[in-house]
């Protein structure tokens, strides 16, 4: 067995479960974007590809609800796709329905280490002068969410250091369990190990199990937000989480990440 920053591993890749076969991995395109945003008509109210933290702050109950959500959130995105050099975009397509898109993520290389300064402003929505927010979209306590998680990175991802984070992944409801999910975060271990990277991300309490199953390991303790003060009765907690790869594990390397506590209220 090889012993890793955090603890055991395998020397072999982790056995996953089998996704179905009419999934099929894929770059997302910038016309897919009219895809996405057309799901708020062809679902329910809020199964759709937006993920959080914007269902909390931004919650729908009703199909133009939805539809005015996922036009303003993928303005954002389309914005992104063209503006970012860092940013991968990738879908899954499900081949038994119609090719529809079932999940999305947001992969990010950044080949001189991750800046907080120089990309927060890709996640913040930052209204121009005399700009309101969409009603119901609590546009501070999205702002706080994403500026409070990215910020953290200072304090567990090393500077200066070339690596891959995931940003963003979300897999419509309805079609969860499939192994969508393990395409998308399968495709960015192939990246980090191609370049001899670590790849990091945020994972929700939910998502951490997917994430295990692919050898990322939990880094410190989780970031917390007590979000009482949005008038929202609810704690936010994300789980640090790194992948390294396997040639660094198996040599022994140390890997230069202070896993220090991390609360934030």
């Amino acid at each position: 067995m090889l012993f890793g920053r955090w603890g055991p591993r395998t020397s072999q890749p982790t056995k996953l479960r089998p996704f179905e076969t009419s999934l099929q991995l894929h770059p997302l395109d910038f016309q897919d974007f009219d895809e996405l945003v057309s799901h708020g008509t062809s679902y329910p109210p809020g199964d759709d590809l937006v993920g959080p933290p914007t269902p909390i702050c931004w919650p729908v109950k009703t199909r133009e609800e939805a539809q005015t959500r996922l036009a303003f959130h993928f303005t954002k995105q389309r914005s992104r796709f063209r503006g970012d050099p860092t940013v991968r975009y990738m879908k899954v397509i499900d081949t038994a329905n119609k090719n529809s898109i079932i999940s999305i993520a947001r992969w990010h290389f950044y080949p001189n280490g991750y800046n907080f300064n120089t990309e927060i402003h890709w996640e913040t929505h930052n209204l121009e002068p005399g700009q309101s927010a969409p009603y119901g979209f609590n546009i501070a306590l999205h702002n706080h969410i994403l500026t409070t998680r990215d910020a953290a990175r200072r304090s567990w991802i090393p500077e200066n250091t070339p690596c891959w984070i995931l940003m963003h992944m979300v897999t419509h409801p309805s079609h969860r369990g499939k192994g969508a999910a393990g395409l998308l975060v399968n495709w960015g271990i192939e990246q980090a190990e191609r370049d001899h990277v670590p790849a990091y991300l945020e994972a929700g309490l939910m998502g951490r199990p997917v994430y295990e199953r692919f050898d990322f390991v939990e880094v410190g303790d989780m970031l917390q937000l007590d979000l009482k003060e949005f008038n929202v009765d609810m704690m936010f907690r994300m789980i640090k989480m790194a992948y390294f790869p396997r040639e660094e594990v198996e040599d022994g390397a140390e890997i230069a990440i202070d896993p220090t506590v991390t609360s934030l209220t």
